[in-house]
């Protein structure tokens, strides 16, 4: 069997399975995403977070790197996503839409699940570095885009002080860099709590996809989902290599940079007034077709 269908019936097809039984959960239950997405970001993700990271066998000077690898990253998708939406003549709205979607990407209940399938311990520790990198991100550099600069850098601020993720990755660092041990029965509950987070995760993002209606075409909407599909995985490889990255790290700090459009975009855009039907179409589409990118990225770079 070669890599390609591998990936794809492996370790891609798991997570769009389980995503499928919370697709068919809001269809056909009416099931409400807004407590279970509560649970997986005020309990769930800050212990998986915290036990990743208080755990983590990884250098000091490797967890640099790859926070450094993930803002890298980020901007530089921002940096393209701006040419692109200039090349393009997009209004201003337009122009926010186009920088959110590219940036920002499903690194959590898809790509940690795909690491963890692929390189088990390995992959995952290293992918919810990205994941915490990501997401402090969203909250400042995102929502300071999608307001178009209408949002005070204290309004800014009070949302990432809200970020349970954030206090789990302060502490778990201070664990780490101190070398704290954590009783044996506390940390084993906060794992047990973590472990759980992935497979909501992904009953969250197949109800939140059921719950998507795109119902508009928009000119940029290919644009935006080739530059993330394509323009990420490339973005990615020029920044591990720039930064020197190796083995594990390199292959999960690109599978992270290849990831479609995260949903928090539809909820910025919705909360500040863009075009939330064009980024809706941005996310499904970028969603659907990203296992062959995905699957295929893997097989050619042999990661």
């Amino acid at each position: 069997m070669n890599v390609f269908v591998y990936v794809l019936t492996h370790n891609i097809l798991p997570i769009m399975l389980v995503a499928s039984f919370g697709y068919l959960l809001h269809r056909r239950l009416s099931l409400q995403i807004g407590t279970l997405s509560s649970v997986v970001f005020n309990i769930l993700s800050p212990c998986l977070v915290f036990a990743s990271l208080a755990n983590s066998q990884l250098p000091a000077k490797e967890l640099v790197r790859l926070v450094a690898f993930s803002a890298i990253n980020i901007l530089v998708m921002g940096v393209l996503a701006f040419l692109l939406a200039r090349l393009l003549h997009l209004q201003r709205a337009e122009k926010a839409s186009m920088l959110i979607v590219a940036m920002f990407v499903n690194g959590g209940n898809y790509g940690l699940t795909l690491l963890q399938l692929r390189y088990g311990e390995d992959g995952l520790s290293r992918g919810v570095v990205y994941y915490v990198t990501s997401t402090v991100m969203v909250y400042t550099v995102g929502v300071i885009i999608a307001s178009m600069g209408n949002v005070s850098w204290r309004a800014t601020l009070q949302r990432m002080v809200r970020l349970p993720a954030v206090y789990a990755a302060v502490l778990a660092v201070i664990v780490y860099g101190f070398g704290i041990s954590i009783p044996g029965p506390i940390m084993s509950g906060i794992t047990i709590a973590g472990n759980g987070a992935i497979p909501v995760m992904l009953l969250v993002l197949g109800m939140q996809i059921a719950s998507i209606r795109p119902d508009d075409r928009g000119r940029y909407v290919w644009p935006a989902v080739g530059l993330r599909l394509l323009g990420g995985p490339v973005v990615g490889i020029a920044v591990a290599l720039f930064l020197g990255l190796q083995g594990a790290a390199r292959s999960a700090m690109i599978i992270e940079a290849t990831m479609p459009s995260a949903v928090i975009n539809l909820i910025l855009a919705g909360e500040f007034g863009l075009p939330t039907t064009n980024v809706a179409r941005i996310v499904v589409l970028s969603t659907l077709i990203s296992p062959l990118t995905i699957a295929a990225m893997i097989a050619l770079l042999g990661l």
